[in-house]
C-alpha cells in the first residue's frame, strides 16, 4: 500500500486509481473495503493536504433579537492617512438592535485608547451593554478589556478565528470610504425598515437641508400629554414594525446562506479534529499556499462555545484552551492516536483554562 499510494510516485490519489495501480498486480478478498475504509480513510498526509469538495459546515445562526444598546459590536478601521491632529485609527461602535454607528478617531490602536473611549463615550452616554462582540485583535483580547468586562458585569463574546462574518460591525468596514457617520445612522435599514437615528431617538436627525424648513409640528396646547399619547403609540408601533423586519430579514438570509452549507458534523468534547490553515502566498518568503498544508492537527475538542463554536487544544496540554474555532474550519480526524500537530496554530492571546465541568467531560469515559 505505501508503494501504490503513499509513494512520491503514487501521488496519493483517491480509492479508484489506487485499487487500478493495485489490481494490475495483485488482489486479495475485501481489497476494496480495505483501501476504502481502513488505508485512505486513515491516510494522515490526504486528510492534512487535500482541498475539501464538501459545502461548509455550520448552518446560520439567527441571534435572538435585543433591545437598544443591550449588544455592541466593535471593530478597529485602519491606519489610515494622519489627520492634523494625529488621528489615524477609527474605532467603530455599533448597536446590533437599531444599528446605530459611533466612530471615533484614534492616534493609536492600542487597548487602553479603546476602553477609555468605550466607558467614556459609549457606556456612560448609552447605559452599559450585556455583551460587547469584537474579534481577536490585541486590543480587544487584552487584560485591560478583559477587566473592563469583568468590572461591569458585560459578557464579551470572542468571535472565532477567520470567521468574521460572526461579527456584525465587519460590515460597516466597507461603507466607510463612501459614507460618514451622519449618513450611516440617517440611511433607511433594509433589515429593519428605519433609520437608526429614528430607532434610537425616536425622530429623525435634522439634515442640512431642514434647517430653514423644519417640518416639526409646533405644539397648540400647554398640556403635551394629549399630544405625546399617539406620538408613543405610533414608536411601540414602529419598533414592533422593526423587530419584525429583523426577523423577516433573518430568516431569508438564513435560507439563502444555508443553501451554500450542510449541516455541522456531531461533535463531542474528547473528538480530535483537523482544523482548517488559512496560510496566504508570500513570495518573499518563498510561501505558496497551493503546497502548504490545507489543516493541521489533530487537535481535541475541549470546550463547545455554541452549536456552532468549539475550543480545542493540543493533546499535549489538554487543560489549556488554545484557540476557538467555527465548525467549518473543523474535520473528523481518523487515524491513530499517535499522530502530533505539524504547523502550529495562531494561539488567541489570552491564556484561558477550561472549566471544572469541561475537564469532567474531557476525561469522563465514552
Amino acid at each position: 500500500m505505501q508503494d501504490y499510494h503513499d509513494a512520491p510516485t503514487a501521488g496519493h490519489y483517491g480509492v479508484e486509481r489506487t485499487l487500478q495501480r493495485i489490481a494490475h498486480r495483485y488482489y486479495f478478498t475485501g481489497m476494496r473495503r480495505y483501501v476504502t475504509h481502513e488505508y485512505l480513510k486513515n491516510c494522515a498526509d490526504c486528510q492534512r493536504y487535500k482541498a475539501s469538495t464538501q459545502k461548509p459546515a455550520g448552518l446560520v445562526q439567527t441571534p435572538v433579537y435585543n433591545r437598544r444598546f443591550e449588544v455592541l459590536s466593535v471593530d478597529l478601521f485602519g491606519p489610515l492617512p494622519e489627520t492634523p491632529t494625529g488621528e489615524k485609527w477609527i474605532f467603530i461602535v455599533e448597536d446590533t438592535a437599531t444599528k446605530w454607528v459611533e466612530l471615533f478617531g484614534l492616534t493609536r490602536a492600542t487597548a487602553d485608547e479603546c476602553a477609555r473611549v468605550l466607558i467614556n463615550q459609549v457606556f456612560f452616554r448609552y447605559g452599559l451593554p450585556r455583551q460587547l462582540i469584537s474579534d481577536n485583535g490585541v486590543q480587544f483580547v487584552s487584560s485591560v478589556m478583559q477587566h473592563i468586562c469583568d468590572y461591569f458585569s458585560i459578557k464579551q463574546s470572542l468571535i472565532p478565528l477567520y470567521h468574521p462574518q460572526a461579527n456584525m460591525v465587519e460590515r460597516k468596514n466597507r461603507d466607510l470610504k463612501p459614507l460618514i457617520r451622519f449618513a450611516m445612522n440617517t440611511a433607511s435599514s433594509e433589515t429593519t425598515g428605519h433609520t437608526a437615528a429614528f430607532l434610537t431617538f425616536a425622530r429623525e436627525l435634522r439634515t442640512p437641508d431642514q434647517v430653514n424648513n423644519d417640518p416639526r409640528a409646533i405644539p397648540r396646547h400647554e398640556n403635551l400629554i394629549s399630544e405625546l399619547t399617539p406620538y408613543l403609540r405610533r414608536m411601540t408601533a414602529v419598533w414592533n414594525e422593526a423587530r419584525e423586519r429583523h426577523d423577516i430579514q433573518q430568516d431569508r438570509h438564513k435560507v439563502y446562506a444555508d443553501q451554500r452549507r450542510r449541516e455541522e458534523p456531531p461533535f463531542n468534547i474528547g473528538d480530535m479534529v483537523w482544523v482548517a490553515l488559512k496560510t496566504l502566498s508570500k513570495a518573499a518568503k518563498g510561501v505558496t499556499n497551493k503546497f502548504h498544508p490545507k489543516r493541521d492537527g489533530p487537535y481535541r475538542i475541549c470546550h463547545q462555545v455554541s452549536p456552532t463554536t468549539y475550543s480545542v487544544a493540543n493533546p499535549s496540554t489538554p487543560e489549556e484552551i488554545h484557540a476557538t474555532y467555527h465548525v467549518s474550519s473543523l474535520t473528523p480526524y481518523t487515524g491513530p492516536d499517535t499522530a502530533a500537530p505539524v504547523v502550529g496554530l495562531q494561539r488567541q492571546k489570552r491564556r484561558r483554562l477550561l472549566s471544572l465541568r469541561d475537564k469532567e467531560a474531557l476525561i469522563a469515559p465514552r
